[in-house]
């Protein structure tokens, strides 16, 4: 009978150890992501995808001033 190689058990931890970690890294990521895309739907003028901004029209703009007090 041959005894296994202690090398090879190291190795094999090492790889699992390695894949753990680039696993967290992808959440994180994740994570990340949807942070920023929450925020960029909160800041004006930032394309967001999936959404269609609206830019008003010069009447629009306009008419939101029209009822001010004089």
């Amino acid at each position: 009978m041959t005894k296994p190689d202690p090398t090879e058990d190291l190795i094999r931890k090492e790889a699992e150890l390695l894949q753990a970690g680039i696993e967290l890294q992808g959440q994180n990521l994740e994570l990340l992501l949807a942070e920023m895309q929450a925020l960029a739907a909160l800041m004006p003028g930032a394309k967001v995808p999936g959404t269609q901004l609206h830019h008003p029209t010069e009447a629009e703009t306009e008419e939101g001033f029209d009822n001010m007090p004089v």
